[in-house]
């Protein structure tokens, strides 16, 4: 946002935003927003809520973004913001969660002293991790989220071999479409257990290597920062077609870069955090990996 500002300037005007003010208080407000709701999210702060209202902050300007660029009508940009949304909510459920039991377990500690392993003890039945109702509506919700992305690259894929099967000819290519149909049903296929609960570490840790794997090579933006050639932009609303010099290829695909590893941690978040009680695999609180020596 600050390397390219005169950049998001013009972007402000081309969206339609007419007060010649709001070119530049939008992108500054953009800047603050987001570093501050990002900085509140990731700076430790034992014991506090102050990360949660990071969350709320971000959600809040997710919410904003495709208004602000109007791209309110593009499905597939709005959908993009939903799936980091979702990642958001995985997060935010699991703040909440933890603040929950720090204070739970505080109050237990000072009501039941805590017996040492060696008094034959351990941590009290009511201090087990628990996950409140609004977490668990969090984490479920941050689901469905997380995959809509991926559900809208699947029926869009779909859609344009419908149209293409329309007006095939007697040489029309029957592999790649075949290979492309297999990669669907199963990127599918691991959305619905991701949604539903099942397997959904396991199927988040495939989805964020193949969409890491994948971001490297569609979006390599370090190739284009130091090139004296023009390029042929291609997947962004407004400049389809048009011929770019290298600096602006490199921004739009830097951006795309990090956008898709927003979603690469939003999945780590969910393969860490797990699904939450509302789901398939962990109906009764988080899995416990109990070590050799017996602790949770």
């Amino acid at each position: 946002m600050l390397l390219t500002f005169s950049v998001q300037q013009q972007s402000m005007k081309i969206a339609g935003w007419e007060n010649p003010a709001l070119h530049t208080i939008l992108p500054a407000m953009s800047f603050v927003v987001q570093f501050g709701g990002s900085l509140l999210t990731v700076l430790p702060k034992d014991g506090s809520r102050v990360p949660e209202f990071g969350c709320y902050v971000l959600l809040a300007w997710c919410m904003w973004h495709p208004f602000m660029y109007r791209q309110q009508t593009n499905w597939e940009f709005v959908l993009e913001t939903c799936t980091i949304m979702g990642g958001l909510l995985v997060l935010l459920s699991a703040m909440q969660t933890s603040y929950h039991d720090a204070r739970k377990a505080d109050t237990v500690g000072k009501v039941l002293p805590v017996k040492t392993a060696a008094e034959g003890g351990g941590a009290p039945a009511d201090a087990t991790p628990s996950m409140l109702p609004a977490a668990q509506r969090n984490q479920a919700f941050g689901r469905v989220l997380i995959t809509s992305v991926f559900i809208f690259y699947a029926f869009q894929k779909v859609h344009g071999y419908a149209k293409r099967l329309q007006q095939r000819t007697e040489e029309y290519d029957w592999v790649t479409p075949i290979g492309e149909a297999v990669v669907i049903i199963g990127g599918l296929y691991v959305c619905s257990l991701i949604i539903i609960g099942m397997k959904s570490r396991w199927c988040a840790l495939l989805l964020a290597v193949s969409m890491c794997v994948t971001d490297l090579y569609m979006h390599p933006f370090w190739l284009f920062m130091f090139s004296t050639r023009t390029f042929l932009m291609e997947g962004v609303a407004g400049m389809e077609g048009y011929e770019v010099d290298a600096f602006t290829m490199a921004d739009h695909q830097r951006y795309f870069f990090f956008q898709t590893m927003s979603t690469v941690g939003a999945l780590l978040l969910l393969m860490v955090h797990g699904p939450g009680t509302l789901s398939m695999d962990e109906q009764n609180g988080p899995l416990q990996i109990i070590t050799t020596k017996g602790d949770a």
